[in-house]
């Protein structure tokens, strides 16, 4: 078992800047932003006004699919060598279910291919309203049952996300062991949503969330079950056996929804003898990783992902 968990506590003007910026613009039009269709549908075009911005320089994109599942492969010209050569990664983006997609990912996908030298293909599974948590699941086992009949090491894959992504790269790597297929490597986790019960969790703690209004994540729990399919397994990756996880890497931002399960499932891996690195950053917003091309912090943590990856391989 190796097992860490490690407090970062400087804190990047950049980031102060972008978690102002969230708590007094993002935060208060998320608070009020109706749940509805329609309302989704028009979140859901930020991806597509995203995708309007110029590519990540240095690395090339293709659009492919895997499993009849729309994802983008994005490599760089540098090959990996070592314990990484031959790996893949398999990444699902956040957005709660219901918005951000491959354009809103693109960035962090490129930063990853290009540090490691190793392809990476982004998941474009469906959301809320095309279908709940269990649609989404279905989408990325079929992308992740394609990917092992694909990529150049199926025994190298790491699954990773972030928020929503994150629980769908858990479910991943618990759902493979349940059907006995090649597990995953390693699972990446950046700001996971690790359970769905997040009413348990102290309001006063969760108020302090740079942009991600309690309540209208509450809201969506509702919507996430009431798809038309099963979620198979666990509803919840920390209600899962903690024993079917491969090396799994987390890391959370000091005050947001989902730091109190990710240090709950730091010790239920570590406690079941299983290899786990978890990072706690303050200063930081829900899911910062995604933005490493503003973030120093963002990228140092992708560095120290892809390095924990390396060394399970």
């Amino acid at each position: 078992m190796t097992f860490t968990l490690t407090w970062h506590d400087d804190v990047s003007r950049q980031a102060r800047v972008l978690a102002y910026a969230f708590r007094f613009t993002l935060k208060p039009t998320l608070s009020v932003w109706p749940l509805t269709d329609g309302g989704i549908r028009v979140i859901a075009k930020l991806d597509r006004a995203v995708d309007m911005l110029p590519k990540p320089k240095r690395v090339s994109i293709e659009q492919v699919t895997l499993g009849g599942v729309p994802c983008e492969m994005t490599t760089h010209p540098r090959v990996a060598t070592g314990s990484l050569e031959g790996a893949t990664v398999l990444y699902f983006h956040g957005g709660g279910f219901v918005f951000c997609g491959l354009a809103t990912h693109r960035s962090a996908c490129a930063t990853m291919a290009a540090r490691a030298g190793i392809p990476v293909y982004s998941v474009e599974y469906r959301q809320i309203p095309n279908g709940g948590i269990g649609t989404s699941i279905a989408d990325a086992m079929a992308s992740y049952r394609a990917a092992l009949e694909t990529v150049a090491d199926p025994k190298k894959i790491i699954v990773a996300g972030d928020s929503a992504g994150g629980y769908l790269a858990m479910k991943v790597a618990e759902i493979a062991a349940l059907e006995g297929l090649t597990p995953p490597a390693a699972v990446l986790g950046f700001s996971p949503l690790l359970s769905l019960d997040l009413k348990r969790h102290p309001r006063h703690f969760m108020q302090k969330d740079a942009y991600l209004p309690m309540k209208q994540v509450l809201a969506l729990e509702d919507r996430w079950l009431n798809g038309p399919d099963a979620i198979p397994g666990a509803a919840s990756p920390i209600e899962a056996d903690p024993s079917v996880f491969p090396p799994v890497f987390l890391s959370t931002a000091e005050y947001e929804l989902m730091r109190p399960d990710v240090e709950a499932m730091t010790r239920r891996l570590a406690a079941a003898g299983s290899s786990v690195e978890t990072h706690v950053w303050k200063g930081q917003v829900h899911a910062f990783p995604v933005m490493a091309g503003a973030l120093p912090e963002g990228r140092t943590v992708l560095d120290l992902a892809l390095a924990f990856a390396a060394r399970n391989l």
